[in-house]
């Protein structure tokens, strides 16, 4: 499943507002096992989620409020379901902003989220 990289497709859906997956490229990524982040164009625009797949609500939910007093910024599971490649996963939310201040916020969570979850999960992040 985990077979992405920079400058490759992927297909991404939100099927809570029936938007069927549709194809974008990569541009940036951290993947660490069922850690996963990504920010994405369809050639105009650019966004980013970060997820963990095969793990239970109540442990993204965990994790969030976790990852938010080690990073010092607010991190929530979003109620919106994302759809990647066929599999339905709940998002990580977090501000960010295109500024060098919210810079470096996208990789910090992505490790730390790699961190909190090997420590529950050996294993399955890292």
């Amino acid at each position: 499943m985990h077979h992405w990289n920079v400058g490759g497709d992927i297909y991404i859906g939100w099927p809570d507002h029936g938007a069927e997956e549709r194809r974008y490229t990569i541009v940036d990524i951290d993947l660490f096992g069922n850690v996963f982040r990504a920010r994405v164009t369809d050639g105009e625009r650019q966004g980013g989620f970060m997820v963990i797949f095969d793990c239970p609500n109540i442990v993204l939910e965990q994790l969030a409020e976790q990852a938010s007093h080690a990073l010092g910024f607010r991190v929530i599971v979003s109620g919106l379901r994302t759809s990647i490649e066929g599999n339905i996963v709940r998002s990580f939310d977090y501000e960010w902003y295109p500024t060098s201040e919210f810079e470096e916020r996208p990789h910090a969570l992505a490790t730390t989220l790699a961190g909190l979850y090997g420590d529950i999960a050996p294993g399955q992040a890292g």
